[in-house]
């Protein structure tokens, strides 16, 4: 998701929003909306909040997980060869982690790494194979104490120069601003790797350029740590045995949005993120996340088509409805018959498809409520419809 603001256009839009500001702040139930709104087959029953109430593991791991993801350092922080957002993501889960370049399980399991988040960026969003480009992937991983961390960033370290430096024999690189971290570099190669323990969290670092040039590659990993280390001051991953009760939507908005998949914690299809952590999975994460901060966005909750913005009060709720309806993607929305009988219901039409989502995303409606704004995507525009009118009437009925 790329945000771009745009100049609000078109009477749906201005009749949605005006619509939203009449009746912010009514208590009714179901009064102030047709009962006869065409709701397909979707339920208007509020989700059960069980996927938070009872105890997971798995569940504690993503909230800590995304914890992290809301400190990381975006690539455009360390340097304009990396503004481009290429995503985040979540490795550590309660059947392990996941293995990518810098992050192996195997070298760091035995001391009980609790979170992991992952992002990388990019010169561009769009790679091309088979070519060097400026790319700059960071991991935090989370350790119970000092000392663990410390043994899993030498761990780390050695593990990967086994692995990657049998034909070629690597070279350690030192960080002269940073004594601590253990990097190295393969000489003709344009990429370089590094680790560092702070306080109870690994730094993994991996960038690459498109020549190969020591100095560049060891500035760029030095400017990373300047912009990463400070983020983390104040985290504190849960204990194991704390992290089954950590809840991923304390104020449950999950259960606003209509159920339309598996109710289970996962951190594409059902969760709850804090701003930052959701600018990382776009295109442009610093420009999304000083929007967010802008228009007073406080968390978002994702649930498989459907994204549900909470606001600081009703008036940004209205202004940040305006914003996303001057289509800050790339599919260029133009605005299409709403649905009859809710007129704060704006619906649109894409003008061609996004290649940066997979997702349904031909459709989509905006349904703004009091603090809260409600996104809902599908393929079909009947569909599309239903399900804003299902999403309207819960929001509604939910006070």
């Amino acid at each position: 998701m790329r945000f771009r603001f745009r100049r609000l256009a078109g009477a749906v839009l201005a009749a949605a929003v005006a619509s939203a500001s009449a009746g912010c702040g009514s208590d009714s139930a179901t009064a102030d909306h047709d009962p006869k709104l065409d709701v397909g087959s979707y339920s208007t029953q509020r989700l059960d909040s069980g996927y938070d109430d009872r105890p997971s593991l798995d569940r504690g791991i993503l909230v800590d997980s995304l914890r992290l993801g809301e400190r990381i350092a975006f690539g455009s922080e360390v340097a304009a060869e990396f503004a481009a957002g290429q995503g985040g993501q979540v490795l550590a889960s309660a059947q392990g982690i996941r293995n990518i370049p810098g992050v192996s399980e195997e070298a760091m399991y035995q001391y009980h790494p609790l979170a992991v988040y992952f992002a990388h960026s990019a010169e561009t969003p769009f790679l091309g194979a088979h070519q060097h480009h400026f790319e700059l992937s960071i991991a935090l991983i989370a350790f119970p104490d000092e000392q663990a961390a410390a043994a899993a960033a030498s761990d780390l370290e050695q593990h990967d120069n086994a692995v990657n430096g049998r034909t070629i024999k690597n070279e350690a690189v030192a960080l002269p601003d940073y004594p601590a971290a253990l990097s190295h570099w393969r000489p003709g190669v344009p990429n370089m790797v590094s680790w560092m323990a702070y306080k109870t969290i690994v730094v993994a670092v991996d960038v690459q350029a498109r020549e190969a040039k020591l100095d560049l590659l060891t500035d760029y990993v030095s400017k990373t740590y300047k912009q990463q280390l400070p983020r983390l001051d104040g985290y504190t991953a849960s204990p194991r045995v704390q992290q089954p009760s950590l809840k991923i939507d304390p104020d449950k908005l999950l259960t606003k949005l209509v159920k339309t998949g598996d109710a289970h914690p996962d951190q594409r299809d059902f969760a709850v993120y804090a701003p930052r952590a959701f600018a990382v999975l776009g295109t442009d994460p610093a420009v999304t996340a000083r929007e967010f901060d802008t228009r007073g966005v406080k968390s978002i909750a994702v649930s498989n088509n459907k994204y549900l913005y909470q606001l600081r009060d009703a008036a940004a709720a209205r202004d940040f409805t305006g914003f996303l309806a001057s289509d800050p993607t790339v599919s260029n929305y133009g605005s299409m018959a709403g649905v009859s009988g809710a007129p704060e219901i704006a619906c649109f039409k894409a003008a061609k498809p996004n290649p940066t989502v997979v997702s349904a995303r031909r459709f989509r409606c905006l349904i703004p409520h009091d603090t809260l704004v409600s996104e809902v995507f599908s393929e079909q525009e009947l569909d599309v419809r239903q399900l804003a009118a299902a999403e309207y009437v819960l929001l509604k009925d939910a006070g």
